[in-house]
């Protein structure tokens, strides 16, 4: 089961049953537990997105992170179960517990330096539960974990998130081995995945009441960050140790890679009337948003340097064709033209030299810009002229800039941008 839940509020449910078996009849019903021999139950959950309980009054209470326990205790994190009060709270096991409430994973074991990977400080734990890359004040995090806790409860898998920062990833990907002793030592007894965008946390976990567990997970993690990939192994649990010889994937997944077309697409197109639809890029996917048109989105994808393919919902499928400067030519016939009012396309990645990149969203009089790389806020301008704008930076000042084609801003401090 997956759960989407972007910094919401969840007000803890029911927390008192008769007996095991109502417990794990609500679990089925609410979070797709199947049943087990003996009255247990297992399943399967996958996150996107942290969360926070709040009692009825709106007053945040004891959250665990994980969507189980937080759907059966109370706001104290308590169950009760045919009359007795158990404390959920009280857990045990290697590697802490999945930290999708929290801004880094709990009880964080002692992690060691290990050098520099892709402009990032590497940071490890010796039971390999936990790797963290570090660029400044933000944390990208590679968890793995196996918990239980009083009640015949347990969970264990693995979790990517991001502390310390507003730069999210722009990619991450999981993909886990579970290991239990059935017919022969360490079988891999289950291989799950999970993946996610523009985000920051993403787990992929199992989960079990009065279940057999699994002696181990390992979890191989990918993500990229700050334009930059990260990839390792992190593990919990005991025995099973030649997890790192299994046939893992190589590299990164193929979707993550960009492909730089003839014209920046991201940004305002018009088909010649004076509506404009919105053309968003993310790797090789794209959204067209076409509400003023009155007409739903849009979504495609770049197909190579200057073909993309779109699939209009009230409609059908084109494929465009790019023509430069400014044009795309849809195989219906039709033209769309990008809507450009200064003197070069400010839409798109910008670099002050560093590894960081600002992004640009022009509209026709005004703009954003994502400082997030620089874990800084978003910034605001218009433009004031074809070739000059005006940016209010909120933890900085106000600059003029002036646009230098065919690729340049030049700043009122001193500073310049080029274009990526």
């Amino acid at each position: 089961m997956e759960f989407v839940t972007h910094d919401v509020s969840i007000r803890p449910g029911r927390y008192t049953f008769d007996n095991l078996d109502e417990l794990t009849a609500y679990l089925g019903e609410a979070l797709g537990g199947q049943s087990e021999g003996g009255g247990g139950s297992r399943g399967s959950l996958s996150r996107r997105g942290r969360y926070v309980r709040r009692a009825a009054d709106g007053t945040q209470v004891f959250t665990f992170g994980d969507p189980v326990l937080d759907a059966i205790s109370s706001t104290d994190g308590t169950l009760v179960l045919g009359g007795q009060i158990i404390d959920l709270r009280a857990s045990r096991g290697s590697a802490g517990a999945p930290s999708g409430a929290d801004a880094a994973p709990s009880a964080t074991p002692h992690l060691k330096s290990t050098g520099m990977v892709n402009g990032a400080e590497r940071w490890a734990s010796d039971d390999g539960s936990l790797v963290q890359y570090r660029m400044g004040a933000g944390r990208l995090n590679f968890h793995a974990w196996k918990r239980d806790s009083i009640l015949p409860y347990w969970s264990m898998g693995g979790e990517i998130s991001i502390s310390g920062t507003k730069a999210r990833f722009q990619a991450a990907d999981l993909t886990s081995h579970y290991y239990m002793s059935v017919d022969a030592p360490c079988q891999i007894v289950k291989i799950a995945n999970d993946s996610d965008h523009d985000d920051d946390y993403v787990d992929q976990y199992e989960w079990g009441i009065n279940a057999p567990q699994p002696e181990r997970v390992a979890v191989l993690c990918r993500a990229q960050w700050h334009h930059a990939q990260f990839a390792d192994i992190v593990t919990a649990g005991e025995g099973c140790p030649n997890y790192r010889n299994d046939a893992w994937p190589i590299g990164f997944p193929s979707d993550w890679a960009t492909i730089r077309t003839l014209i920046e697409l991201n940004g305002l197109w018009t088909d010649g009337s004076s509506r404009n639809a919105t053309i968003s890029v993310k790797f090789r996917s794209l959204a067209v948003n076409m509400s003023a048109f009155h007409r739903p989105a849009a979504r495609g994808s770049v197909v190579d340097g200057s073909t993309i393919t779109v699939t209009f919902p009230d409609d059908t499928t084109y494929t465009g064709t790019l023509r430069a400067p400014d044009k795309i030519r849809w195989s219906n016939g039709s033209v769309w033209t990008k809507v450009v009012n200064t003197v070069l396309d400010l839409n798109g990645s910008w670099t002050d030299g560093s590894t960081q990149k600002a992004v640009i969203s022009e509209g026709t009089k005004s703009l954003t810009i994502d400082m997030s790389d620089y874990d800084r806020p978003v910034a605001h301008g218009s433009i004031t002229a074809n070739s000059v704008i005006q940016v209010t930076f909120p933890d900085d000042a106000t600059y003029t800039g002036t646009l230098q084609p065919p690729d340049k801003i030049r700043w009122s401090n001193g500073s310049a941008w080029t274009k990526v």
